[in-house]
C-alpha cells in the first residue's frame, strides 16, 4: 500500500495516502486567468512518480527526466512484502532504487551502493516487485514470454493516455502474447499455456519466413517438391557412379604431353602432304587436258583459207611459210615434252608424298594407341575436381531433402501440437471455472451497479489463443467505453485480493472519466471506495475539481475525507513540484 510521496526540493507539495478512496483534486482558481489551466498542474505527474519509483522504464530527455527536473529525486513510502519502506529514484541515476526501513523477510536484501547507501538495481527491484505483488518467484530471469512484474504494474497504475483505450492492453502497440499472457495470470488461467501458444506462433513464422526467404532468392536454393529433389539427386546420383568409374579405370601416363606433341606435329605433316598432293593433282589434270586439245596445224590449212579467200600465193610466200610450219611444228613438239616431263615429275612427287602420308599415318596410330588407353596428370586432376562437384551437389540435395522434409514435419507437429494445445487449453479452463468466474462475476456486479444492466466479460479459446473482450449496454459512447475499463480494473484488484495477491493498490488518471455520464462518475467513486474497503485494497484518483460529481454523490458519501491533495492554478507555487516547465 502507498502511504506518501515526496520529493528532495522545497516546493514540491508531499501527499500521503490511506487505505479506501484516496482524491487528488486540481482546482481552477477564481483568480485564474482565462488562460490558466488545471492541465499542467501535477496531478498525471504525481502518478508518473508513482510509476517512476515503482521500477518504470524511463529514456533520456523524456517523462520525468527532462533537463528542468535534473538533480530531483523522488521517494514513494509504501507496505511491501509485509514492511514499510521508502523507496528513492534519482532521475541523474535512474538505474538505482535506494531502500529506506527494514526488509525483513524479503527474498533478496538491499545493497549499498558506492556512497553506502542500500538499494536495488532496477531488474532485482524489479523481481522483488513482482514477487512481494504477484507472488513470481524468478528474480533474476527476464525476456520469454512470461508474466513480467512492470506489465502486470501497468493495469493497476495506467500512466499513459494510451492506456485508457481498452481494457486489455496499457499501451496501443501491445504485442498479443503480452495480453494473452498477463491478463490470463491476473483472471486465474493458466498463462503458460498462452506462452506455449505464442512460442508455437514463433515457430510457425520461422517456417514461412524460411520458405519465403527461399523463395526470394535470400537463401540458395529453390523452392521445389520432394519429388523434383528426390529425382534431381537420383540423376546427380548416377553422374556421381559414372565419375567414380572413370577415376577407378584411369592411368596417369607421364609422358603423355611429350606423345601428344609428337602425335600433333605428325598430323600437322600429314596435312600438310596432303594438301600438296592436292595442289599437285590440280596440276596433272590441266596439263593432261592440255596434252590432249593442243596440236601443230594441218600443212595444208593456210593455203586453203586463201584459195577460198580467191588470192593466189605467190612462190616466194609459200617457202616461206613451209619454214613457218616447221618451226611451229618444232614448238609445239618441245611443250609436248616439256608438259611430259612436268607430268612425269608431278606423279613423282605425289606417289612419294603418298608413300610419306602412309608411314607417318601409321607412326601417329601408334601415338594415339598409346594416348588411348591413358591420361594426362591435369586431366586426372580435371576430373577429380568434376567428381567432387558432383559429390557436393548431392550433400547439398541431401539436406535439403532434409530440411525440407523437417520443415513439413515441423509444420504438420505445430498444426497437432496447436490442436492439442486448444484441447488441454479448454480442460484447464474448465477445472478453473471456479477461480476465473468470480472475476466474470465481479465485472458482472460492479456494471450493474453502475448501468443498472449488467455487462460481461468474455473469456474464449480460439485457434491463436485466448481472447478476451467486455460488453456493457450502449458501448459506442466514449463514457461507457471508458467505464468498461474502470470495471475492468475494479475487478482485477478485488479479484486479486481476494486470490491473496500482494497488490493492494489501483490508480487512476482522470482520463478513466472523460465522456463519462456525471451520475456514472458519482456511482464509480463510490462503487471504488466501497470495495476498497471491503477488499483491503486503496483507490487513487487524480480529477480537475469540475468533474467532481458533487451533486449526484449518495447523501451519505463524503467525497471531502477522501481528499488527499489540492492543487491549484493560482500560480505555480501552487502545482505539484511547486513550479511549471
Amino acid at each position: 500500500m502507498i502511504r506518501a510521496v515526496r520529493a528532495n526540493r522545497r516546493g514540491f507539495h508531499e501527499v500521503s495516502f490511506t487505505p479506501g478512496l484516496n482524491l487528488v483534486l486540481a482546482d481552477r482558481s477564481t483568480a485564474a486567468g482565462d488562460r490558466d489551466t488545471t492541465n499542467a498542474l501535477g496531478k498525471s505527474t504525481l502518478i508518473e512518480i508513482i510509476d517512476f519509483c515503482l521500477g518504470s522504464n524511463t529514456a533520456p530527455g523524456k517523462g520525468l527526466r527532462i533537463e528542468a527536473l535534473q538533480g530531483w529525486a523522488f521517494t514513494v513510502e509504501l507496505t511491501l512484502g509485509g514492511q514499510d519502506v521508502a523507496v528513492t529514484r534519482a532521475t541523474d541515476v535512474p538505474g538505482f532504487f535506494a531502500i529506506e526501513g527494514r526488509t525483513l523477510g524479503w527474498p533478496i536484501q538491499p545493497t549499498p551502493n558506492r556512497d553506502g547507501t542500500p538499494g536495488f538495481d532496477s531488474k532485482k527491484w524489479r523481481g522483488l516487485l513482482g514477487w512481494a505483488l504477484f507472488g513470481l518467484g524468478e528474480f533474476a530471469a527476464e525476456g520469454g514470454y512470461k508474466p513480467s512484474p512492470r506489465s502486470l504494474l501497468s493495469y493497476f497504475a495506467r500512466n499513459q493516455m494510451s492506456a485508457y483505450n481498452t481494457p486489455f492492453k496499457y499501451f496501443d502497440n501491445q504485442k498479443t502474447w503480452d495480453i494473452q499472457v498477463h491478463n490470463a495470470f491476473l483472471l486465474g488461467l493458466d498463462w503458460q499455456k498462452a506462452a506455449v501458444w505464442q512460442q508455437l506462433k514463433d515457430q510457425k513464422n520461422a517456417l514461412d519466413a524460411l520458405k519465403q526467404a527461399i523463395k526470394t532468392g535470400a537463401v540458395d536454393g529453390e523452392l521445389a517438391s520432394l519429388g523434383e529433389l528426390e529425382a534431381e539427386r537420383l540423376r546427380l546420383a548416377k553422374q556421381l557412379e559414372r565419375d567414380r568409374d572413370a577415376l577407378s579405370t584411369f592411368q596417369v601416363l607421364p609422358q603423355y604431353r611429350e606423345i601428344e606433341a609428337q602425335a600433333n606435329l605428325l598430323t600437322t605433316e600429314i596435312h600438310a602432304l596432303v594438301n600438296a598432293n592436292i595442289t599437285d593433282n590440280r596440276r596433272l589434270e590441266r596439263y593432261r587436258d592440255s596434252l590432249v586439245s593442243e596440236d601443230a596445224p594441218r600443212s595444208d590449212r593456210l593455203e586453203a583459207l586463201y584459195t577460198e579467200a580467191g588470192v593466189v600465193l605467190p612462190g616466194a610466200v609459200k617457202k616461206t611459210l613451209s619454214d613457218a610450219r616447221a618451226f611451229n611444228e618444232k614448238i609445239v613438239a618441245n611443250r609436248r615434252d616439256f608438259i611430259a616431263g612436268e607430268i612425269s615429275a608431278l606423279e613423282a612427287g605425289v606417289e612419294q608424298r603418298t608413300v610419306r602420308v602412309a608411314a607417318l599415318t601409321d607412326r601417329r596410330a601408334g601415338f594415339l594407341t598409346v594416348l588411348a588407353g591413358q591420361g594426362a596428370l591435369e586431366e586426372l586432376t580435371e576430373l577429380q575436381e568434376m567428381h567432387a562437384a558432383t559429390r557436393l551437389k548431392v550433400d547439398e540435395l541431401a539436406n535439403r531433402i532434409a530440411q525440407l522434409r523437417q520443415m513439413t514435419s515441423k509444420a504438420d507437429t505445430i498444426k497437432v501440437e496447436t490442436v492439442e494445445l486448444k484441447r488441454a487449453t479448454a480442460l484447464d479452463y474448465e477445472e478453473r471455472r471456479a477461480l476465473w468466474s468470480q472475476a466474470l462475476s465481479f465485472f458482472s456486479d460492479f456494471s450493474e451497479q453502475l448501468y443498472k444492466s449488467p455487462g460481461r466479460l468474455v473469456i474464449d479459446i480460439d485457434d491463436t489463443g485466448y481472447r478476451f473482450d467486455v460488453e456493457i449496454a450502449g458501448s459506442p459512447s466514449e463514457g461507457i467505453s471508458k467505464m468498461k475499463i474502470f470495471c475492468y480494473d475494479l475487478m482485477l484488484i478485488a479479484f486479486a485480493r481476494q486470490r491473496g495477491l500482494g497488490i493492494d493498490f489501483l490508480i487512476h488518471d482522470s482520463t478513466i472519466f472523460d465522456g463519462v455520464d456525471p451520475r456514472q462518475r458519482a456511482h464509480a467513486l463510490e462503487l471504488a471506495a466501497a470495495m476498497a474497503q471491503n477488499y483491503g485494497f486503496q483507490y487513487i484518483c487524480a480529477l480537475n475539481t469540475d468533474m467532481v460529481p458533487v451533486d449526484d454523490f449518495s447523501a451519505a458519501f463524503d467525497h471531502t475525507a477522501s481528499i488527499r491533495l489540492r492543487v491549484t492554478d493560482t500560480d505555480p507555487s501552487g502545482s505539484l513540484l511547486g513550479f511549471r516547465y
